[in-house]
This record gives structure tokens, C-alpha cells and sequence, in this order.
């Protein structure tokens, strides 16, 4: 089953839906039973609707985190949130690679610079970001910086991705109804099942993922969502808490292959022969900062962050599948990274970023 189908999206049969009710869903919070899928989608799009009771909605969100959120709840909650979505049409086999935030590292953008390495090597992407919310810098904040317009309509959008390669899905822009979530959100004051909906509900509903968590008993309940909508690719936790893969030390990587979530834990200083970095030599800050280091990266130059971009544009690379061999997933990640490291080295990855910059600036005129 593809999840890129609209047929696919549409596979969860919501039981009972008539006898849905706030009160029932809260009933079954407060007696400590989880949310089904169903009963997720529908609290979710009520709210998108803009007529759910901000007092029950909150009560919803603070019962859940208190209990455990569930694959089903957040599974509900991506349909929900999919189904208010500007649609997203970018052809082919397309790849999202992007983070949970709020590891609370405040790193370089590690995932958009990724991105563009994956895309130069021939990884179709849609990436799907917004502002900083935890961070001084977001991937909307620098790829702003570095020249990108953020106010695409979404076909201009799509005819980037098509034309170039690559394209940037600017949140705020497909997700319109976020308008209601957001003033609940804030009120709560506590993480919610919001907080991992950012990178499962990309637009453009891509076929393959390479996402970072920073939650790690949340990765692989993120990785199963996945599963079960019949994408392929990877969820992944550094050792301190990263959403990112980093040589900081081990990481573990949920990989995703046709239904099927399995774990595995290495050391990519180790078993990538990578020189092993601190945590500290990633930090970044405000977008003109970030833009500087992104575009020294691009450059070829020695920059600290360099093997950890690679190593995610690497990811992105492993979970397309088309340009490494079939292999074990150490054996996919080095030939992956040998790549990643080719592209930027002879000048690809710029040359894509320059003509990324140039293509999307000329549609912003022609809107």
C-alpha cells in the first residue's frame, strides 16, 4: 500500500464516528485508556475546524502526555492534520529529511544543509520546515538567510521541486489551520502530540523519510506511524538526545522497509571511520550565523559541522534507496557518505544550491 495515494491516506476507517464526542474522549483519558486512531483524527480536526472548546482540547493534550502518547493517537492526529493541508503535487519518488527540534542543542542547520548534499547526489527532495520554535534559527530562518523566498505559492512550490530537485514546504504556508493549535499550545505551556506531528506531516507526503528525533521513546512509535502509512526510510536518536545522526557518539537508527520497524544501534565515529566531534563544535545561532556556516559547508571548507551534515545528508541517501547498494545498514551508510562527501567536494552540491536559489527567486517574481 502507498502512502502516496489518496486512497492510502484514506485507510483508516474511523469506527462510530457519530458517537465521537469530547466528553467520551475525555471519559476515556481520565479512566486511563488511550485514544484510537479514530477518536485522535477526530479531536485533531475538530480543532483544525476552528469550533472545538479550547478548555477541552487542552485537557485532551495534558491527559495524553500524562499517559503516553501512542502510535495510534499520533497517527489519528498526522491524518487530521494532512487532511486541512494545502496539497503538495511534486512528481516522482521524493524523500522529507528533517528533525523534531527541541533537543535543546541549538545546532547548525544539520538536516537543510543535508538536504541539499542528498538532492545534488539525485535524491528528489521535498522538505518540510518552518521558524525557530526552541532554536534561534529554524530551516525556514536560514534557507531565508541564504536567499530562498518563503512566500511560494504552493504550485510555484511543486514546479521548483520538479524543475530543480529540491523544494522547501514552508509550514506556515500548507498548514493553515495551525492558526487554531497555536494559542492552545502556548496556553498548555507542556509538550503535546504537536510537538512530533512537524516532520509526519509533510504535504507532499513523501514515499521515503529521514528523520531526526529527540525523544527516544518517541522515535519509534514515529517510525511504526510511518510504517503503517507505507512509507520507507529511517527515525533516529543520537546518544545525547540529538535530533540528528552525529559522530558524537552511538545513535539508533528505527529503520523502516515495507511495514516493517527494526532497531539497530552503532557508532558512526566507529564504524564510518569518522573523527569523533563534541556535541559544542555543532552549536549555531542566529540565521546569519547559520547562513555562513551552510554556505562554507557548501564551499568545500573544513567547517566543524561538516562530517555531521554529511552523515544526514547520508541519511536522506540511504532512505531513497536508489543510489547505494543493497547491503547491511552500516554497508548503505558508508558508501552513502562516500557519496555525500563527492557531491560537495566537486562543487555539485553548490551548483544545485545556487540553481535551487536562482529558479525559486524567478517564480517569487513571476507570481
Amino acid at each position: 500500500m502507498s502512502y502516496h495515494s489518496d486512497a492510502a491516506f484514506a485507510l483508516r476507517k474511523v469506527p462510530h464516528m457519530s458517537q465521537i464526542t469530547w466528553k467520551s474522549i475525555l471519559t476515556k483519558l481520565v479512566g486511563g485508556d488511550h485514544l484510537d486512531a479514530g477518536e485522535s483524527r477526530w479531536f485533531v480536526d475538530s480543532l483544525m475546524n476552528g469550533d472545538a472548546n479550547s478548555v477541552a482540547v487542552g485537557a485532551v493534550l495534558a491527559l495524553q502526555q500524562q499517559l503516553g502518547l501512542t502510535a495510534d493517537e499520533i497517527s489519528g492526529a498526522s491524518q487530521a492534520m494532512l487532511a486541512h493541508a494545502v496539497p503538495l503535487h511534486v512528481g516522482g519518488e521524493i524523500t522529507d529529511i528533517v528533525g523534531t527540534g527541541g533537543d535543546g542543542a541549538a545546532t547548525v542547520n544539520l538536516s537543510s544543509m543535508g538536504s541539499v548534499v542528498a538532492a545534488a547526489a539525485g535524491v528528489k527532495i521535498v522538505k518540510h520546515g518552518n521558524r525557530a520554535a526552541s532554536s534561534k534559527c529554524g530551516a525556514a530562518d536560514v534557507l531565508e538567510a541564504l536567499g530562498l523566498p518563503l512566500d511560494l505559492t504552493a504550485q510555484a512550490v511543486a514546479e521548483v521541486g520538479d524543475e530543480v530537485g529540491i523544494t522547501f514546504a514552508f509550514a506556515k504556508t500548507f498548514h493553515p489551520s495551525m492558526r487554531f493549535v497555536g494559542p492552545v499550545r502556548s496556553a498548555l505551556g507542556i509538550p503535546c502530540v504537536f510537538n512530533v506531528l512537524g516532520p509526519l506531516t509533510n504535504p507532499a507526503r513523501p514515499q521515503h523519510v529521514a528523520i531526526g528525533c529527540a525523544d527516544r521513546t518517541l522515535s519509534p512509535l514515529m517510525a511504526q506511524v510511518y510504517a503503517d502509512h507505507g512509507q520507507n526510510g529511517m527515525v533516529y536518536t543520537s546518544g545525547e538526545g540529538l535530533d540528528e545522526l552525529a559522530p558524537t557518539g552511538p545513535v539508533s537508527v528505527w529503520e523502516i522497509v515495507d511495514g516493517t520497524v527494526s532497531e539497530i544501534d552503532f557508532d558512526p565515529a566507529e564504524k564510518l571511520g569518522l573523527e569523533r566531534i563534541d556535541v559544542s563544535a555543532l552549536k549555531g545561532g542566529e540565521p546569519a550565523f547559520n547562513a555562513a556556516v551552510f554556505r562554507k559547508f557548501l564551499a568545500g571548507e573544513p567547517v566543524a559541522s561538516r562530517s555531521t551534515a554529511l552523515l544526514n545528508a547520508a541519511s536522506a541517501i540511504v532512505a531513497d534507496g536508489h543510489h547505494v547498494p543493497a547491503g547491511d545498514l552500516i554497508g548503505r551508510f558508508n558508501a552513502a557518505y562516500a557519496l555525500a562527501e563527492q557531491t560537495v567536494d566537486s562543487g555539485a552540491a553548490q551548483a544545485l544550491f545556487d540553481r535551487w536559489i536562482k529558479t525559486a527567486q524567478a517564480k517569487q517574481r513571476n507570481q
